[in-house]
């Protein structure tokens, strides 16, 4: 029997799929595991499951269930509009921005959103304008619809606004035209970093004179340890050149999938219409648990006054245990999300430290090199703090500087 060569079926834009360098850890790790080996994890991208209270969440799943039958249905492609009210009160009393209920659409997840945008926005060629480094899915789902990803470095205060007004300086002068700028400006993955007050008001300013959209990813915003007086992108827009795409993994955690755009115009309106026929609509068990969640107040609770402050003290552990065993090393200090950038020496590989580390030591990494638009980033890992316990953070930490000093250190 002749077997059948797939690669004769596939859609030339299959060229563009790449797997995520986030997957090949997980499943090297997933691999140790199953030999038997122990591992300390300090590259998950998820809330403490101990820090969402489960329970209630059950509770609320039994009453929904029992008492609302459209939990089982199928519900407007925008989402249910209960939802889509309270989600405009949420953000408005917690990010000072007003959108009204209509201008959202519920999504499966923050990536859902992401994707719903991308596919609006993104023909074959088209250029987007991304911080350097940036979430590598998201830079993975553009590149797969066939943009051309250009990056804008990343400081302590978030993307440099100099950087990029004078790259899109020479674009225009090239006849180069860029479709949207994507930004993660609260707690950036993979960085950690908070753009400053003034960088986001240049943003908008270059935003508004070259004519472009802003896409703010606002995947962190509820995970603020200080600088609460950062108002979100959108807050600050007067032109509706802001699009939001946000989730509520970070707070009821990654698996109920809820996510939004808030947006305008024509893009709200070819949104709702290409979600259809992808998704039809968000999960209905999760979006009936968001809104009692919200409707309830746990995220006052549960979130704001118990996990926060577990997460910055996770962070502050971190912190101490770097400047402790590595103080001669660089890294961030994020004021909000889940992730520290840490640095090796100049000419050393990210890529290389990660997969010793994670042989010699036990503990999982993040290089950060993938999630670069370019060749930078080499010497990169990411570390994450809200997923681990103290202790973990500890020993984790431990056990990287003890590989560091083998490596690098004479």
């Amino acid at each position: 029997m002749i077997p059948v060569m797939y690669a004769r079926y596939l859609a030339g834009r299959a060229n563009w799929i790449k797997g995520s360098a986030l997957a090949d850890v997980m499943k090297k790790a997933s691999e140790l595991q199953k030999k038997g080996r122990r591992l300390i994890s300090l590259a998950a991208g998820d809330p403490d499951p101990s820090l969402i209270p489960r329970s209630v969440l059950g509770e609320l799943a039994r009453e929904i269930l029992e008492n609302e039958p459209k939990s089982v249905m199928y519900t407007p492609a925008n989402g249910i509009p209960e939802l889509r009210e309270e989600l405009a009160d949420f953000l408005k009393r917690y990010d000072g921005v007003d959108v009204p209920p209509e201008n959202i659409v519920i999504t499966i997840g923050g990536t859902g959103a992401l994707d719903l945008l991308g596919r609006v926005l993104i023909d074959p060629g088209d250029m987007v304008i991304t911080e350097n480094p940036s979430y590598i899915n998201t830079l993975l789902a553009f590149e797969q619809l066939g943009a051309r990803i250009e990056g804008v470095p990343v400081d302590e205060n978030g993307m440099r606004t100099d950087v990029l007004e004078e790259k899109l300086r020479r674009l225009a002068s090239e006849g180069r035209k860029v479709k949207f700028i994507y930004t993660i400006p609260t707690g950036q993955n993979p960085m950690g970093v908070t753009m400053s007050a003034e960088r986001r008001k240049a943003l908008l300013e270059i935003a508004s004179q070259y004519d472009l959209l802003i896409i703010e990813d606002t995947a962190y915003n509820f995970m603020m340890y200080e600088g609460g007086n950062i108002r979100p992108l959108k807050a600050l827009d007067d032109e509706g050149r802001v699009v939001v795409a946000g989730t509520l993994s970070k707070v009821l955690g990654t698996g109920f999938r809820i996510g939004w755009i808030a947006a305008e115009g024509e893009v709200l309106r070819k949104v709702l219409m290409q979600k259809q026929p992808i998704d039809f609509c968000a999960p209905a068990i999760s979006q009936y648990i968001a809104l009692e969640y919200l409707r309830r107040g746990y995220f006052e609770e549960y979130h704001l006054k118990k996990a926060l402050p577990a997460y910055r003290e996770k962070r502050d552990i971190m912190v101490a245990s770097l400047e402790e065993n590595l103080p001669w090393a660089s890294f961030t200090r994020p004021i909000a999300g889940m992730f520290i950038m840490l640095f090796l020496p100049e000419n050393a590989s990210g890529m290389e430290f990660a997969g010793e580390l994670m042989e010699k030591e036990g503990v999982v990494v993040v290089p950060g090199k993938p999630f670069y638009t370019d060749d930078s980033g080499i010497n990169a890992i990411r570390l994450n703090f809200s997923r681990p316990s103290g202790e973990e953070i500890s020993e984790g930490i431990r056990r990287l500087a003890r590989l560091y000093r083998e490596k690098f250190v004479s």
